[in-house]
């Protein structure tokens, strides 16, 4: 092999490791729920949404399937709902294990919510959940993606009563 070979190849191996993190995508997953979890409601928004029962203090298990797009390995070791400071869905646990996505391979990753948070919104309010960030490492590097969930999640708040946390003194439950 010549030197001007070696120097191709060398280049090319190393041109392929510093984008490798750019080159994994995702398919748009649709979360998995328990049946008694929430409903799914047909006409809000273009794929629908599933409008989760908000139950203070109670757990929900949601599965992401996840479905590498892309033709290098992916070590997937974090995905989070993306959601906004003080979220009525406050996660419980991070990824037990990584998931490791062959390319054009599948996985899922199991999460799971606690309902949390209700003192700080009035009963109209909701947090929509429309993208999940996805972490881990490609070809040794770290890469974090932003994936559109199929179909969003809306958790809606609750009237001051069915929230304990909830004062009727309305400075108590002001976000900072």
């Amino acid at each position: 092999m010549s030197l001007q070979t070696a120097l191709g190849v060398t280049a090319t191996l190393g041109a392929a490791w510093a984008l490798a993190p750019h080159l994994v995508t995702l398919h748009a997953p649709a979360v998995a729920l328990a049946p008694d979890a929430g409903l799914f409601v047909d006409g809000y928004g273009d794929a629908g949404t599933y409008a989760l029962h908000y139950r203070y203090g109670e757990r929900v298990e949601l599965t992401v399937p996840l479905s590498n797009a892309s033709a290098v390995p992916w070590r997937v070791t974090d995905v989070e709902l993306v959601e906004p400071d003080f979220p009525l869905l406050e996660p419980v646990d991070e990824l037990a294990e990584p998931v490791t996505l062959t390319p054009y391979g599948d996985g899922e990753a199991g999460l799971v919510f606690e309902y949390a948070n209700c003192r700080y919104y009035h009963e109209r309010a909701n947090n929509s959940y429309d993208q999940v960030r996805v972490s881990g490492t490609v070809l040794g590097r770290e890469t974090s993606v932003l994936v559109d969930l199929e179909v969003p999640l809306v958790v809606h708040s609750q009237v001051i009563l069915d929230c304990p946390e909830r004062t009727l003194v309305r400075g108590d439950d002001v976000r900072r």
